[in-house]
């Protein structure tokens, strides 16, 4: 308990001196001796020690006795500076916590150049200027000057001092820098005349992590060993606080440097992904063409027959009229032939027009993605026929329910790729070859709401699969080629041009049943 007196009643002696209290103070020493007792400290020059070095004799007494340790205020300093971890907020503190603490005009933080932003460069000047703070900006908690990197020789402190300390992990305390000792002929001493200095070694496991340099060109010896206790017992926590907050920024550099590789990678991941969504719509681009010479080889080759036929016949009865052999019977019979080829020609003409239309109009909505209003059963069944060249190479039926006369005023073209790769993703997986299959489209309408509903009763979707057959690249056929874009193109197409939704029922053994609902209007 006496110890704690003793704190308390030196704290007191202390401020009362600093009033200027004089009777107090005289009335403090008759009554508690004991507890005020004079320190006498008589520091001379040594050459054999740099630890402390001083040039004038000093007496402690009861009217000149240096503030002793405030352990409250020294813990909370303390406390203040463990809890800090960003380099910039510590750099601040601690510069205000040091310059308060050692009654310090001028206060600079070296520390390995690099250090600072935990990339060491490799330079002959190993030791930078981090920090400066003067004794004025203590009052504007908020200004702390941060340098980027000054090197040692630019006028700032001296290089000979700051070198010693690194070498010798040893204090220089200078009560009077110009009275003499080792440095006096310096070329920073002789050109500044400073008073007090004090450099120190900020060590952590064995090894200098910074240098703290101390000037005040007021006053000699501001750098009492009071003072000089409470600053070693802050550098401890200065250089572990220092310490992690370069691996607390090191670990935020990497951060954003694995942020900024991933948004790269991510944006790089989109752009593939866009090209081979392309890539998927010029496929069924490429199956539209293929059904459309498909479809059409049909009429145009019925009506190639029946033209070819018409020609041969009508040189049959021309070589008969320009013989004179030309018969009645024959000539009826050619006309008959005639009106059966035109005719046949002619449907066959009409019936390749509409599906020339039917697949054009069909393109320009898959490439242009225009709204309008259209009838829906209809544009799928003009939909389908795209579809047909897979069809037939399969045994599988495809049907579409609906009414007639139900429109929407959408996007044909969105709603055309949808119906296009629901069922060529049910002959691709749904079926093993040879399978016959059921493909059925539903179409029904109420109020403001779309509803088609598409099946097929192939061989269904495992329950552990049917959360990810929407996103991109997942498909159970990679080694068949698939490249699982196909229904992440049917989900983007439903949500976001259609304005829609999309979910997927589905039962192994039994089939896969897609519900979308689509606002008509």
């Amino acid at each position: 308990m006496e110890k704690f007196a003793q704190t308390y009643m030196k704290e007191a002696h202390y401020r009362y001196r600093l009033w200027g209290a004089l009777a107090k103070l005289k009335d403090l020493e008759q009554r508690y001796p004991q507890l005020i007792a004079p320190v006498t400290s008589v520091q001379t020059a040594s050459t054999t020690s740099m630890t402390r070095m001083a040039f004038s004799t000093t007496t402690y007494t009861s009217q000149t006795l240096s503030k002793e340790l405030d352990l409250d205020s020294l813990m909370k300093a303390t406390q203040t500076l463990s809890e800090e971890i960003v380099l910039s907020q510590l750099l601040e503190k601690m510069m205000h916590t040091v310059i308060e603490n050692a009654g310090a005009q001028r206060g600079l933080l070296i520390l390995e150049k690099g250090k600072g932003t935990w990339r060491k460069e490799p330079s002959e000047s190993e030791w930078v200027i981090e920090a400066v703070i003067e004794a004025q900006a203590t009052v504007d908690k908020d200004n702390v000057p941060m340098l980027q990197s000054i090197e040692l020789d630019k006028a700032l402190v001296s290089p000979e001092i700051v070198n010693y300390v690194t070498r010798t992990q040893e204090e220089v305390v200078l009560e009077n820098a110009t009275a003499g000792g080792p440095f006096t002929q310096t070329a920073y001493i002789k050109e500044t005349q400073p008073k007090s200095i004090l450099c120190m070694p900020l060590i952590n496991q064995g090894k200098v992590s910074g240098i703290l340099y101390l000037e005040n060109n007021q006053t000699t010896g501001a750098f009492t060993p009071q003072r000089l206790t409470v600053l070693k017992l802050l550098s401890s926590q200065i250089a572990i606080s220092l310490e992690n907050a370069f691996v607390y920024n090191h670990l935020e550099e990497l951060v954003a440097e694995r942020t900024q590789e991933l948004s790269t990678a991510l944006d790089n991941l989109k752009a593939t992904q866009n090209q081979l969504i392309e890539s998927e719509k010029m496929a069924a681009l490429g199956g539209l063409v293929a059904g459309v010479a498909h479809e059409i080889n049909t009429p145009v080759g019925v009506g190639i027959t029946a033209a070819s036929t018409l020609d041969k016949e009508t040189q049959t009865f021309v070589d008969q009229f320009n013989q004179g052999k030309l018969k009645r019977s024959a000539l009826q019979a050619y006309l008959e032939t005639a009106q059966q080829g035109c005719q046949l020609i002619l449907s066959n003409l009409q019936q390749a027009a509409e599906l020339v239309h039917s697949f054009k109009q069909v393109a320009v909505d898959q490439t242009h993605l225009s709204q309008r209003q259209f009838a829906v059963k209809e544009y799928l069944e003009e939909t389908i026929l795209n579809l047909m060249p897979k069809l037939k190479q399969t045994k599988h039926r495809l049907t579409i329910n609906g009414d007639d006369t139900v429109t929407i005023n959408s996007y044909p073209g969105a709603l055309s790729q949808v119906v296009n790769n629901l069922v060529t993703n049910s002959i691709t997986h749904a079926y093993q070859p040879g399978e016959s299959g059921q493909l059925h489209f539903d179409i029904t309408a109420h109020d403001s709401k779309l509803t088609i509903e598409y099946s097929d009763n192939g061989c269904g979707i495992a329950p552990e699969n049917l959360s990810k057959i929407f996103e991109p690249f997942f498909t159970t056929a990679r080694s068949q080629g698939g490249s699982g874009l196909g229904l992440h193109i049917v989900y983007n197409m439903v949500t976001q041009k259609l304005k829609g939704t999309i979910r997927c029922e589905s039962r192994v053994g039994e089939g896969t049943t897609f519900i979308i609902e689509l606002p008509t209007q």
